[in-house]
């Protein structure tokens, strides 16, 4: 009976009931699920595009924001306007690394991660340590982003990084582990924007003003702050 419901017939029919459900769901918002995406407990807002063979859980997708293709984006909040590139993992489980003797969840973990064995009575560490990415974040393809760390609005993640602690917003970080590069703008135009909120504003003023975007002083002219 297992094996009936394993096969790929089975797992394709799952995928499209989900699709149908959750589009229908957030028809107003616009959602768009692609082929074969994996989707448990996320919430969306408008505008969002989950790509093919993505998965995402426990996470939340603020308006305009995507997901591309083969990704993994797992207990993470992402703000809007932010673009996550192709096989970009998030919030993936956390081990302990010290004072545990072993990092095995067999210790410290009721999830039963081995065939379903459980040996301890509670949780005994934070497994799954929630992930923000802020507004207008862009993400290169092939990053991971560490459980827990907070990626400020405006950042730039560059491909195949590794980032394992909280980045600046408007900052641009790349390697293994991540680190900064350059901040995008001068710290008047970034101090501007955090406190303009541009992502904040409808889809009327977004058209309106899509001119603007394309040279920061112009924007910061044509929209002084009062």
């Amino acid at each position: 009976m297992k094996a009936l419901f394993q096969n790929p017939c089975s797992y394709w029919l799952r995928w499209l009931f989900k699709k149908w459900s959750l589009e229908s769901k957030y028809r107003k918002q616009h959602l768009k699920l692609e082929y074969m995406v994996e989707v448990t407990n996320c919430k969306f807002n408008n505008y969002n595009t989950i790509y093919k063979f993505a998965r995402v859980r426990n996470s939340e997708f603020g308006d305009f924001s995507y997901v591309a293709r083969n990704c993994q984006i797992y207990n993470t909040k992402v703000g809007k306007f932010t673009c996550i590139g192709p096989n970009v993992s998030t919030g993936m489980g956390a081990h302990p690394s010290s004072e545990f003797v072993s990092s095995h969840p067999l210790f410290y973990s009721t999830l039963g991660q081995s065939s379903g064995l459980v040996i301890v009575e509670k949780n005994l560490f934070e497994e799954f340590p929630f992930t923000e990415i802020g507004n207008d974040v862009w993400i290169g393809n092939n990053a991971i982003i560490k459980y827990g760390v907070k990626i400020g609005d405006g950042a730039i993640i560059g491909a195949g990084a590794m980032v394992t602690k909280d980045v600046e917003p408007y900052s641009i970080v790349g390697g293994v582990p991540a680190k900064i590069i350059k901040y995008r703008f001068s710290q008047d135009e970034i101090e501007y924007l955090l406190s303009f909120k541009w992502w904040d504003k409808d889809l009327e003023w977004l058209k309106a003003n899509k001119q603007k975007f394309q040279n920061i002083g112009e924007f910061m002219a044509s929209n002084p702050i009062k």
